[in-house]
């Protein structure tokens, strides 16, 4: 089997097959390029980070892989997401799906990434050592829930989309956020773009900067990333739930702040976790120690994936203190 990383020139042919392969199992799904161009651009580097396999010169099987630097806690992983896994009908059963993904594994922790993170069912990709777990608090509003939250700041809505005007001061705010992910600038407008998004301000008054800012989703019902005072976020969070009557915010387990904040007015309050992957127990827990106590119980690295990472990020039931791990949705492939 053949497996090689596509090209600029590849980039009509794949996102064709990819709208094929997703369509066939879902016949609304949008094409990609029109909420995740960014990780399409026409050039052999973007486009060279998805492994495909061709039968007959035609592309049968992909999968991508993408690699970014998340900051949680204070604490900085060079992590990457996967996305993209697809195969032809006509392929299905010849390993195609398997043995890309084991290449992008192999290409990853080649490059230095030490966590995977995957959207997907947990019985399809057990076998490759990916596991549930780095909990975080999925919180529910709706309008009724907030009525009664304190207000002090104007919250408004700012813009649609990558034109939004977010300034100097509002991006280094969401650098000081829990978590984020270390990108340019342009590269955040970009996946800002992936999803159609309102970004929101709470100014304190007489103040001449926002002092907490969010981008919702009308579409989600959520706020898909947010930077600042937790009061602030919750301001925004009040204004935002009366436009469908409905909100999510999801929060880390580690921005006690926020939950501090956002808790007392939620109408309900649910655990979401990820689908992880370790490619380095012992850089992981280099990465992740300042945030663990002095003698606490740390996992031992010679676990298989699976064990160490439900270990190291929890939840536990002995309620051992975990590693945080969570990831903007902006940020989801």
């Amino acid at each position: 089997m053949n497996i090689e990383p596509a090209k600029g020139a590849d980039r009509a042919e794949l996102l064709d097959f990819l709208f094929a392969v997703f369509t066939r199992g879902n016949p609304t799904h949008p094409r990609f390029e029109t909420f995740c161009d960014d990780l399409f651009e026409p050039t052999d580097e973007t486009m060279g980070r998805h492994l495909v396999v061709r039968e007959g010169g035609r592309i049968v099987s992909c999968v991508g892989a993408y690699p970014m630097d998340l900051h949680v806690a204070g604490c900085r992983v060079r992590f990457a997401g996967i996305g993209q896994v697809s195969t032809a009908k006509e392929a299905l059963g010849k390993g195609c799906m398997s043995a890309l993904l084991k290449a992008q594994l192999e290409r990853l922790r080649g490059e230095g990434v030490k966590l995977v993170w995957l959207g997907g069912r947990h019985d399809r990709y057990a076998h490759f050592g990916f596991e549930t777990a780095g909990w975080f608090w999925s919180l529910w509003f709706d309008s009724h829930s907030l009525a009664r939250a304190p207000r002090s700041r104007a919250v408004a809505k700012i813009g649609e989309g990558p034109a939004s005007p977010v300034t100097p001061a509002m991006w280094e705010l969401r650098r000081r956020t829990d978590p984020f992910v270390d990108e340019p600038f342009e590269r955040w407008r970009k996946r800002l773009g992936r999803i159609k998004c309102e970004v929101w301000t709470a100014t304190p008054a007489g103040a001449a900067e926002p002092d907490a800012w969010a981008v919702y989703s009308a579409e989600h019902k959520k706020l898909v990333d947010y930077a600042g005072a937790p009061d602030g976020i919750l301001e925004i969070a009040a204004e935002t739930a009366k436009i469908a009557n409905s909100l999510i915010v999801a929060v880390g387990s580690s921005d006690v702040g926020l939950v501090g904040a956002l808790r007392p007015w939620t109408g309900g309050i649910g655990l979401g976790m990820g689908m992880l992957l370790s490619l380095d127990n012992a850089a992981l827990l280099d990465a992740f120690a300042p945030v663990f106590p002095a003698g606490a119980p740390l996992p031992d690295q010679a676990l298989p994936s699976p064990e160490f990472v439900r270990a190291f990020f929890g939840p536990r039931a002995d309620g051992a203190p975990t590693a945080p791990f969570f990831l903007p949705d902006l940020c989801h492939v």
